[in-house]
């Protein structure tokens, strides 16, 4: 298993600083419940640009998997209308202090963690199986918002943690390496 998980790093890394960066920001606007589940609307609902403004952040690339309305509604609510938020959110992949990008980063993951795992997984080399595939979601999914914030943040590209759940997964292990502790080494791109 020596293929890296973030072999496209030039191309996509970038793309995951800004989704990173844009979930932090939507996961501090959300509250902090941990549920995952966005506030209600309130007596301001977002506008219409608000929520073209959010679909931006959110899908910069205009994926064929588009956010949901509710998702999107959850972006405009927690970092469009939030002025500083948003403003951290439009410059994400420039921003060196890694506890902004990551409060966007969890904004994010609260509003729309699926999503932006789904993006995530991108990352995964093209020639896993569906099974392996699988697992590896799994593992990412045992991850509470914070800790997949962090992890996200640390390592845009899964070019790190990727591979550790990679061997994980293809001995049949139990454990998730990502679940505890600081993960050595683990840097940025």
């Amino acid at each position: 298993m020596g293929v890296r998980f973030g072999c496209h790093k030039l191309l996509l890394g970038r793309r995951v600083w800004v989704v990173a960066a844009s979930i932090a920001i939507v996961a501090a606007g959300c509250g902090s419940s941990g549920s995952g589940h966005p506030q209600p609307a309130g007596p301001n609902g977002p506008t219409a640009a608000q929520l073209t403004e959010a679909k931006r952040l959110l899908d910069p690339d205009s994926e064929p998997q588009q956010p949901s309305a509710e998702q999107l509604r959850c972006v405009a609510q927690t970092v469009v209308q939030n002025p500083f938020l948003d403003q951290v959110a439009n410059d994400m992949a420039q921003i060196p202090n890694k506890d902004l990008r990551q409060a966007v980063m969890t904004a994010y993951l609260q509003c729309a963690y699926n999503y932006v795992l789904d993006q995530y997984m991108r990352f995964a080399p093209a020639n896993l199986s569906a099974i392996e595939k699988t697992c590896i979601r799994g593992k990412f999914t045992q991850l509470d918002i914070n800790r997949f914030s962090e992890v996200i943040v640390e390592d845009p590209d899964a070019g790190y943690t990727g591979p550790l759940i990679i061997q994980a997964c293809a001995t049949n292990s139990p454990v998730n390496p990502l679940l505890t502790g600081t993960i050595p080494n683990m840097g940025g791109s």
